[in-house]
């Protein structure tokens, strides 16, 4: 004991790290040095989780300021499917309402065309569009009404988004500019003396329907000609004498006076646009072209759709009567409306 007080550091130091020693002296400095390392570990561990805590922070505010913020719809240019020929009505409308409608959303209209079936091809393309509000389509009722009917095209009428309609027109009988016949008198007095002789093109189905119910009021029976791609292919056959007479609407009548007669038109009173042209108050005919989206597109998108068309329309509202159209404006159930009103009625 005594050469331990004479040296007493060193000594301490002999009894803390001689591992056979376990006196009191011993257990003290070895609790001390471990609670010195657990302090030390918990600051470690305290340090790198606020480290690491404050890395993940950093990379999901990286990944949130990497990804931008949701645009209003429309952000991108928005494609305008025409069912039918370029020419016909339906690609009218649509070269009508196409500055309007990027005026008023602010992005190019595309217009694209899907022919074929009296329709049905355009409105099958919309059917499997993305409902984004990125895809709209012509509709013609009753055309879209007719070409579904009884028939598996893929699509029914009533589950379309419609945006609204913009014009409308009775039905109309035209020749080609030198035909022989020059009244609706000359034409039905050949017709019931030469049965089934006279041939007369319509736009598919729809054509045909509108086409029986004026020879059935005529008390005529004639040769029905299908045209497959809507008007706009029909004039030619008209103006080649390819055919002797065609069904289709008054507007069409108006646009392409220069090439054929109107004989008829449909409807209750006559029209301004084709002065001395007679109608026939049975015959029931009207076309009316409008704008839908698909299936499922949103409600919202519907809305700024439907905002823009009628702010589209009235600037053309004057060219639309000039070509012997009525102007029409509609709301997205009004026009839902309008296509249900036609199916019960078809």
């Amino acid at each position: 004991s005594g050469q331990c007080e004479l040296a007493q550091p060193a000594c301490h130091r002999d009894l803390e790290l001689s591992p056979n020693r376990d006196g009191p002296i011993t257990k003290t400095i070895k609790e001390k040095r471990e609670k010195t390392t657990m302090t030390t570990i918990r600051s470690t561990i305290g340090r790198q989780a606020g480290s690491l805590l404050a890395l993940v922070g950093g990379l999901f505010m990286a990944i949130a300021a990497a990804i931008p913020a949701s645009a209003e719809y429309p952000e991108r240019d928005i494609t305008f499917i025409v069912p039918y020929s370029p020419g016909g009505g339906s690609d009218q409308q649509a070269r009508r309402l196409q500055p309007g409608l990027e005026k008023a959303l602010g992005v190019g209209i595309r217009i694209v065309y899907k022919t074929g079936g009296g329709g049905a091809v355009g409105f099958s393309e919309l059917k499997g569009s993305k409902p984004d509000g990125y895809t709209i389509s012509n509709v013609v009722v009753p055309n879209i009404v007719a070409t579904a009917k009884g028939k598996d095209v893929g699509y029914k009428p009533e589950e379309f988004a419609y945006i609204g309609m913009t014009a409308q027109a009775v039905g109309a009988l035209m020749v080609p500019k030198n035909s022989k016949y020059k009244s609706l008198e000359e034409f039905v007095a050949y017709a019931k003396a030469n049965p089934g002789k006279v041939t007369v093109a319509g736009v598919g189905g729809t054509g045909e329907v509108n086409t029986a119910k004026l020879t059935k009021i005529l008390g005529i029976e004639i040769s029905y000609v299908p045209v497959s791609g809507g008007v706009g292919k029909m004039i030619p056959m008209l103006a080649g004498n390819h055919v002797d007479a065609g069904v289709t609407s008054s507007s069409h009548a108006v646009k392409h006076s220069a090439t054929v007669d109107t004989l008829v038109i449909a409807g209750g009173s006559s029209s301004d646009m084709l002065p001395g042209v007679p109608n026939e108050s049975g015959w029931t005919y009207t076309t009316t072209w409008g704008v839908m989206a698909p299936p499922g597109t949103p409600d919202d998108i519907v809305a700024k759709l439907n905002e823009a068309l009628n702010k589209a329309t009235p600037p053309v509202r004057e060219m639309v009567i000039k070509n012997g159209l009525a102007p029409m404006s509609q709301t997205p159930a009004e026009a839902k409306q309008f296509v249900m009103d036609a199916i019960a009625q078809n």
